[in-house]
């Protein structure tokens, strides 16, 4: 089966749980999504299905958009509600204004350092296998770019966040250091993805509605927008994979026709595009 389907990951499943769920319902075998969401997470998760894997490094990635809320006083070891305690310490109450005020501290381009409990290869070996055996290892700081973060008191110890950022961006690794700022312990109490770019929440499926009925979405609404689509009847050099040359102001385009995704190009310094992938 070809297809594209938005899916809102139900939390207290991983993401490999959720794509082999949508396998068994699809019946097929070839399946792919576009970013993780931690188990206890739920949200917006791109899923590609058949051919249209080969689509996963041209698909939307940056300006995730999350709903959070955390706590202040405990510190754990994934960051979150979830994990083991390891320290905990008197909090005070933070009104909006100073809220405001920490959130602009990290607006832009930031540094992370990779929590232990996740995916993150260090040595061929994923950080959360170190974690299971009690080892921590050191790992080197990754850019991380917060287009907008607000956060709000909502009394009793809890606090909203709200945040746009880019791809590989942890959620608990920024309310743990947003925390730091104001000198407190902090970790995630819950986390929905509501959107990716220009994909929303609303447009996805749940795995029960995935299960009475497929809903697919329309596989150029999930191409990133740093890509041109074009459309072409030069079908034969397209498909070839061979050089064109092309009217654009965009460096990457992804030429279709009749609806149908054929390839992805890019311009080169001796202003031809080149082929980086078909995508038939």
């Amino acid at each position: 089966m070809d297809a594209v389907i938005l899916l809102n990951k139900p939390a207290g499943i991983t993401s490999f749980d959720a794509v082999r769920k949508c396998r068994r319902i699809c019946s097929e075998k070839k399946i792919g999504h576009t970013g993780t969401l931690d188990p206890e997470a739920s949200g917006l998760m791109v899923i590609l299905l058949g051919r249209y894997t080969k689509m996963l490094p041209y698909c939307v990635k940056d300006h995730k958009s999350y709903h959070a809320s955390f706590t202040l006083g405990l510190k754990t070891e994934t960051e979150d509600i979830w994990g083991e305690k390891v320290a905990e310490k008197e909090f005070r109450e933070h009104d909006d204004e100073e809220l405001r005020r920490t959130a602009e501290m990290f607006i832009g381009r930031i540094q992370q350092i990779p929590p232990m409990y996740s995916a993150v290869k260090v040595n061929g070996r994923r950080l959360y296998e170190y974690a299971r055996e009690g080892k921590t290892v050191e790992r080197q700081p990754r850019e991380a770019v917060i287009s907008s973060l607000e956060c709000h008191a909502l009394g009793n110890n809890v606090y909203s966040m709200d945040a746009v950022v880019s791809s590989g961006t942890y959620i608990r690794t920024l309310i743990t250091d947003f925390c730091a700022a104001m000198g407190e312990y902090g970790v995630m109490t819950s986390l929905v993805r509501n959107g990716i770019e220009h994909l929303s929440l609303d447009q996805a499926c749940t795995l029960e509605e995935l299960n009475e009925n497929i809903r697919t979405a329309d596989p150029l609404s999930v191409i990133s927008k740093e890509y041109e689509i074009v459309e072409t009847d030069d079908l034969k050099r397209i498909c070839s994979g061979m050089k064109v040359r092309l009217s654009s102001h965009s460096g990457k385009v992804i030429f279709v026709h009749d609806g149908s995704i054929l390839a992805a190009y890019e311009k080169r310094e001796d202003g031809l595009y080149h082929c980086l992938r078909g995508l038939l």
